[in-house]
């Protein structure tokens, strides 16, 4: 039975530190909050996330295609889980994991990778849209975040146009993303899709995407300004909103920005990804899937209505001298 100070533990000699460093801090080393921050560092999540993903894999009914249900909790490892967490959060080459963790590239290869395909195999417990959003019109957030990769094999040209991505002046896919507006969870993943094939918006309306969806359930999302031009689906930044819409609405975006920052202290995402579409699919839903264990177990978005009652005092307060203004004009 894997324990907080056992992985915690595990983690931190896995990435060399002796247990003389280890022990080397105030109090009882297993929540020294100086041991949390280097494991977090090598690991991208605290000890008690990492524990919670850990049973999770042991208790959950969904499996990559092709593994045996018989044999997936034998060949599930706390090594394999914290290597695999260690290539997502560092991003470092077979030959840098080779001498950090001494085994052969190939052991630690297949290692991580079955790891991190049944990390992404959660992703069917951890992310999904809810069935009811209550009288709420504007339900959630959406924006598509671009990571850059290596430039893909065209059969005729040096490059493939249509994954050139205009943010990283390089290769780069797209991946549409959906939080809802007043809880803590990522509730819609679209992608990855080439990022010179369409932008965001284009995203959004692909048959069967997330505009269809918020069509069908007669809801609203907030974007940014390229959303524009389809007001029943997706709320802009206008002109006409007062201070307080204004408000939310930017606080919206800023909470959702929050989300993707989590997810780009991955290196793996924020770096040129190098081992081709299908494995950066399996890197960017199992971060994704690691981001929402995170917002579970202490690390939540901030609170898109906190501060509101003071911004809609002075709403009233600018409406009431307004209105006595246009008295004494009378």
């Amino acid at each position: 039975m894997v324990s907080y100070n056992a992985i915690l533990l595990q983690g931190l000699r896995l990435v060399a530190y002796t247990d003389d460093r280890i022990n080397r801090v105030k109090g009882n080393p297993a929540v020294s909050a100086t041991n949390k921050r280097r494991f977090k560092a090598h690991f991208g999540a605290d000890p008690v996330v990492l524990l919670k993903i850990w049973n999770d894999l042991h208790t959950t009914a969904n499996l990559p295609a092709g593994h045996d249900p018989s044999d997936a909790n034998k060949l599930l490892s706390a090594k394999g889980l914290l290597q695999a967490m260690h290539f997502l959060k560092s991003y470092k080459t077979e030959l840098e994991r080779e001498a950090l963790f001494d085994e052969s590239p190939k052991a630690i290869r297949n290692d991580c990778w079955y790891h991190l395909e049944r990390l992404q195999a959660l992703k069917a417990d951890k992310i999904a849209f809810p069935d009811d959003f209550g009288d709420d019109i504007w339900i959630m957030t959406v924006d598509g975040t671009n990571c850059a990769i290596n430039e893909p094999i065209h059969p005729v040209c040096s490059q493939d146009t249509t994954c050139f991505s205009h943010k990283h002046k390089r290769s780069g896919l797209t991946v549409e993303l959906g939080i809802h507006l007043y809880e803590n969870k990522l509730i819609w993943m679209n992608g990855p899709i080439p990022a010179g094939q369409t932008n965001d918006k284009g995203i959004f309306a692909l048959e069967g995407g997330l505009m269809a969806k918020l069509k069908e359930i007669k809801k609203k999302a907030l974007g940014d300004k390229i959303y524009g031009g389809d007001p029943e689906q997706c709320s802009t930044f206008n002109a006409y909103d007062c201070k307080a819409v204004k408000m939310f609405k930017s606080r919206a975006q800023m909470r959702h920005e929050q989300f993707n920052g989590m997810l780009k202290e991955c290196a793996s995402l924020d770096s040129r990804f190098q081992h081709g579409e299908a494995k950066f699919k399996v890197c960017f839903e199992t971060a994704a899937v690691v981001c929402q264990c995170r917002l579970e177990n202490g690390e939540p978005l901030f609170d898109v209505l906190a501060g509101f009652e003071g911004a809609l005092d002075d709403e009233e307060s600018d409406s009431d001298e307004s209105d006595a203004e246009s008295d004494d004009e009378e």
